[in-house]
């Protein structure tokens, strides 16, 4: 098991189980030593079971604070959010990105509750997101980029268009010096499925890590755990794992990924 995660859901979210405590006292029972909670980001519009309501941000920040305090001597734990860029609540995501230890980005839709990244997008609307991506970068909004293959769950298979899109998130990493994340989550947990480039995972998908090793980008292993129980099995880290076997990776194991956020923090815009 990783010793430091910064992919931590909460039932908040609609699609978790468990308490904040039990993911707490899994993680340790686990081994890991730093434990971020990154929940999805609360929108001025609910979501069920896509994100927290903008009612339960406070509960989960002063939950968070709370088992900081109580396993100080067992577990190191920081606040986070996995948020999306939406110029339309940058309201809301500013008093995130100031209040908040760090965020990650986990684009999900273009828009808020637009065209979602699990339905299969138009070429011109990969680009989009990818565009997204780098505003939110540019800005020093995110400290790292969550699963930015994630639109590869619904897009027909690897093509032109998503070999100009790796290229264009691999520059975008090397540019803002931006960790991209190897993501062991819902895209390996559901098995290799058949796209039109042969049996795969959802996500992650190999091109984009080539380019990030070819680039030599920073990576970042994300658990994006949304059950306690989770913490107590490899199996899907080593699935992720695998679709990078024989590339040299640049992975960041013990990323101090707060203190560079203070230092992104201060050019926040």
């Amino acid at each position: 098991m990783l010793k430091t995660n910064w992919h931590t859901h909460t039932k908040r979210c609609g699609h978790a189980v468990g308490t904040d405590e039990e993911y707490v006292i899994a993680a340790i029972q686990a081994g890991v030593r730093t434990l971020g909670f990154s929940d999805h980001a609360a929108y001025h519009t609910p979501r069920p079971r896509s994100r927290m309501n903008i009612e339960l941000a406070d509960d989960y920040f002063s939950s968070i604070s709370f088992l900081k305090e109580k396993y100080a001597d067992q577990i190191t734990l920081y606040l986070g959010m996995e948020c999306e860029y939406y110029e339309s609540e940058w309201e809301t995501l500013s008093r995130y990105r100031k209040e908040l230890d760090y965020i990650i980005l986990g684009q999900h839709d273009l828009w808020l509750d637009g065209p979602d990244v699990y339905h299969p997008f138009s070429s011109e609307q990969v680009f989009e997101y990818v565009d997204l991506i780098e505003k939110a970068c540019s800005r020093n909004f995110c400290d790292y980029v969550a699963h930015p293959d994630v639109f590869m769950w619904g897009y027909p298979g690897v093509d032109d268009t998503v070999r100009t899109a790796a290229a264009r998130l691999a520059d975008i990493s090397v540019k803002y010096d931006m960790p991209m994340e190897l993501n062991c989550g819902s895209g390996v947990k559901y098995g290799a499925r058949e796209y039109t480039d042969g049996m795969r995972y959802a996500y992650p998908v190999r091109i984009f890590f080539e380019e990030f090793a070819k680039k030599h980008c920073p990576v970042i292993v994300g658990l994006d755990i949304h059950d306690p129980k989770l913490f107590q099995t490899d199996e899907y880290v080593n699935r992720a794992l695998s679709v990078c076997e024989g590339l040299d990776i640049n992975f960041l194991w013990d990323y101090d990924l707060v203190t560079a956020a203070k230092k992104r923090k201060q050019l926040f815009r």
